[in-house]
């Protein structure tokens, strides 16, 4: 089965292209996932201790520890064209579809998808990255995007489900034999 996480590296990858690259979102005071390192240009004048105090900072294996991390969480049904909300699919030609400018929407040339926003990713797979209040970077091959988080007392929109690691995707499209 194909999920959100398969799919959108190749949608980011083609709006990087089209918008000249991955720009930041605007910062929430230096709370991105590269600002207090000690690997340059942070904020905190901590030495370089090898531990990101991201407080979104996860792998893999424990990308749901971090749920909530970013401010809480997004309430209620976001409005068509923004993060996390619907959006028309503008296909290769134009990635980000009805989505505002670096975002990413998720449904085909025509078809309805989710405009996800772009981030710059930290040094784990989970980073706060940029993304807005309720929503945590994932690291994907060709850059970040931002996922809305949920848990059981915290739901998806209508039309997404709460993935296991904690975020709202598209239930994947059922295969056909």
């Amino acid at each position: 089965m194909l999920s959100i996480r398969s799919v959108a590296p190749f949608a980011l990858s083609l709006v990087l292209v089209a918008c000249g690259g991955m720009q930041p979102l605007p910062s929430d005071g230096g709370n991105d996932a590269r600002s207090d390192t000690g690997t340059g240009g942070g904020d905190s004048g901590r030495p370089d201790t090898g531990v990101s105090s991201d407080r979104c900072s996860a792998g893999e294996m424990n990308a749901v520890s971090t749920v909530g991390c970013n401010g809480g969480f997004a309430m209620g049904m976001p409005a068509m064209n923004t993060p996390g909300g619907a959006c028309m699919g503008g296909g290769e030609a134009n990635p980000m579809g009805s989505c505002p400018a670096n975002h990413v929407c998720t449904g085909d040339m025509g078809m309805s998808g989710v405009c996800l926003p772009t981030c710059n990713p930290g040094s784990t797979y989970v980073s706060t990255g940029g993304c807005p209040t309720g929503f945590r970077c994932f690291q994907l091959s060709a850059g970040g995007l931002c996922f809305r988080d949920c848990n059981a007392a915290n739901a998806c929109p209508m039309g997404q489900m709460c993935d296991p690691e904690g975020s709202c995707v598209e239930p994947a499209p059922m295969m056909k034999h």
